[in-house]
């Protein structure tokens, strides 16, 4: 009884202590977690043209953005330009972003939602354990910080990872992500992802790239003098011929591309300039000239990957040989005159304005995929098709040669069989011997027995049916059926070795 006692008065103690401590931890979160003054948008007074850098920060990368003479680069890419249509959209989005709701949260609980401030390379490997989310600053031309947030995790839906006490009293809609501006303690939940604010250089590079168009001619010089070649067309729609060809020996179109290449190309990533003697040492050259006048000097080569495949990379200079002045015409009307002028007029700014935009792309390296660049790096021999044999032979004007150069008798004459008779065994007979002065023997020729004639079969016409007993309609009679023709036997052959008579 007594024992009994006991452990009643342990299961209450127990009881108590959990009730006690469930009302301390809620009476913290009700403290940590609290309703507050939400506003319209994110930064109201946001200024996009006061930005003159963005950096955007990791624990394990980082991305800076700046103005250098009037143009976004990428510091990590040696001052490369930033895609303009990438960063404008970033910062529209910064603009005008709008807040679903806000929370005071306790700084012990911002990890729960991924919006503690990233640290240093020492403290990624516990990046997961910290809650670190993605710092973005953004300054102005002094360099003085004029943005400061981090952004967090997504509103998960019930049941994932986030479900716990914190998310429960948080709230928010499944899909939004939480920020937090520094400075501040409240979270705030927006409906905007921000996917263009990441810490990946080569995502922030401008991807438009030199363009080559009406390719006139394509010279390979390789490092042995045997494997160089060079191929020309006489016109913008015309098949490219091998220069030096030997004897049976062209171009394979299955082998090399030539028509459309490096058209419309693009490129992974971009190495600075001063790496490129090292990475260009053993490179291919190609020279592409085309029909505008435009000449192209490339060289690529291909390194060998450390565990994550080839690399292949291209650089490139361009210039252009463009007309000054149209060449005059004999007798033009003055009318056509000036159109042709102003036609003349616009195409030569649309040409002057591709070499001076391509002319930016020269000298940096660039990391392209294989089949950029897999035409430029084909030797002579693996362009050309298959060797025809010494001896093949044109076939005759019809196609009705014969291999002896002969004209071919069953293609001149459809239908003729030329299958060989077959023999007729005969008897042996006797040895005769012919009589002196004996007469030629006479040949005797049976004549063909005609064949009676099939008899004819009279086709009664069916009687016509009853008519339908409820409707009285009587049904179509069907026409009588046809006998069909039967073939004429064919006359009986002659006798072996002798004609037969028509």
């Amino acid at each position: 009884m007594k024992k009994i006692v006991i452990l009643l008065v342990l299961l209450v103690a127990i009881a108590g202590t959990a009730y006690f401590q469930s009302n301390k931890r809620n009476s913290r979160l009700n403290r940590s977690v609290m309703n507050v003054k939400s506003r319209e948008l994110l930064f109201p007074d946001f200024d996009i043209n006061g930005i003159k850098k963005i950096r955007i920060k990791e624990d394990k990368a980082e991305t800076t953005l700046t103005v250098q003479n009037d143009t976004w680069v990428v510091l990590e890419r040696a001052g490369y330009p930033v895609e303009k249509e990438k960063l404008q959209t970033a910062m529209l989005s910064l603009k005008y972003e709008k807040i679903k709701g806000g929370r005071h949260i306790g700084k012990d609980s911002w990890g729960k939602v991924g919006v503690n401030s990233p640290g240093n390379a020492a403290a990624a490997a516990a990046a997961a354990a910290t809650g670190a989310g993605t710092l973005v600053e953004l300054f102005d031309d002094k360099d003085a910080l004029k943005y400061s947030f981090v952004l967090g995790g997504q509103v998960a839906s019930s049941g994932g990872a986030n479900n716990n006490d914190q998310m429960k009293m948080f709230g928010g809609t499944t899909g939004n992500r939480f920020i937090r501006i520094l400075g501040e303690e409240t979270i705030w939940e927006i409906n905007d992802q921000l996917p263009d604010l990441v810490t990946k250089p080569d995502a922030w590079l401008a991807k438009g790239f030199f363009d080559v168009q009406k390719l006139k001619s394509v010279e390979i010089t390789a490092a042995k003098a045997a494997d160089s070649w060079k191929a020309t067309r006489a016109n913008e729609t015309g098949e490219f011929t091998l220069e030096g060809a030997g004897p049976g020996e062209s171009i394979d179109v299955g082998k090399v591309s030539l028509g459309t290449l490096l058209s419309t190309p693009t490129f992974n990533d971009v190495l600075p300039k001063d790496k490129a003697a090292a990475i260009m040492k053993d490179a291919v050259k190609a020279k592409l000239v085309t029909f505008d006048g435009f000449t192209y000097n490339i060289q690529t080569v291909k390194q060998a990957g450390q565990g994550d495949g080839d690399k292949y990379y291209l650089s490139m200079s361009v210039s252009a040989d463009l007309p000054k002045e149209r060449a005059a015409v004999k007798d033009e009307k003055p009318e056509d005159k000036k159109k042709n002028d102003e036609a003349f007029a616009e195409e030569k700014k649309k040409l002057e304005e591709k070499l001076a935009n391509e002319k930016r792309f020269e000298g940096w390296v660039y990391e392209v995929t294989e089949y950029t660049v897999s035409s430029l790096l084909k030797n002579r021999a693996e362009i050309l098709g298959a060797p025809k044999a010494a001896n093949q032979q044109a076939p005759a004007a019809g196609g009705n040669a014969s291999p002896s150069g002969l004209p071919d008798i069953k293609k001149m004459i459809p239908g003729l069989n030329m299958a060989p008779p077959t023999p007729v065994p005969s008897s042996p007979a006797a040895p005769s011997v012919p009589a002196a002065n004996s007469a030629p023997p006479i040949s005797v020729t049976t004549p063909a027995v005609p064949l009676p004639a099939a008899p004819k079969t009279e086709l009664k016409p069916a009687p016509a049916p009853d008519a339908n007993p409820i409707t009285g309609e009587k049904p179509a009679v069907p026409a009588p059926a046809q006998e069909p023709v039967k073939p004429a036997a064919p006359a009986p052959s002659a006798e072996p070795g002798q004609p037969a008579k028509p």
